[in-house]
């Protein structure tokens, strides 16, 4: 079977995984078992909280979480976008696997062929960049649609998650 076959049959599947799984994205406030979330834990099953039993920030001192204030409309919209990103970047980790594994390929095929594997490298990071600009291009539509309260708290947890990763 060549690679092309191969990439077409993976992606295929992934697109069709994503179509399926619409029918079966859970109500907001149950994780997809139908179980309860932890307040305050928006996408987050209860008992996947913050590691080490800690308990997580709340945002600004004076504002409430954002998540715990939401109106109906914004939980539907904010489930909406999630569901769009989330099938967004399936499609894309999909793309990734089958890049890296070509890279793979290009590398025990041709190891002396270095513009094959940086042509190859260079189109995962496109694919990883597609990734990061959808994230915050996310970020800037939910922000769009808190109130200047909500957006407090919520830019607080941005500003603290950024912290931790490295």
């Amino acid at each position: 079977m060549k690679l092309s076959q191969l990439n077409n049959i993976i992606l295929g599947s992934v697109l069709a995984f994503g179509f399926v799984s619409n029918g079966f994205a859970a109500p907001h406030g149950e994780d997809h078992h139908g179980k309860g979330m932890k307040a305050g834990m928006h996408g987050s099953p209860a008992g996947h909280g913050p590691k080490h039993g800690k308990k997580k920030g709340m945002g600004g001192t004076f504002s409430p979480h954002w998540v715990r204030t939401l109106t109906d409309e914004q939980k539907i919209s904010f489930d909406k976008m999630h569901l769009k990103v989330a099938q967004f970047e399936a499609v894309q980790r999909a793309k990734m696997k089958m890049l890296k594994a070509e890279l793979d390929v290009i590398a025990a095929t041709k190891p002396n062929d270095k513009n094959a594997v940086y042509k190859k490298i260079d189109e995962i990071m496109a694919v990883k960049k597609g990734i990061m600009r959808n994230r915050y291009d996310h970020i800037s539509e939910m922000r769009a649609e808190l109130t200047d309260q909500q957006r407090i708290s919520y830019d607080m947890g941005l500003l603290k998650a950024g912290k931790h990763k490295h």
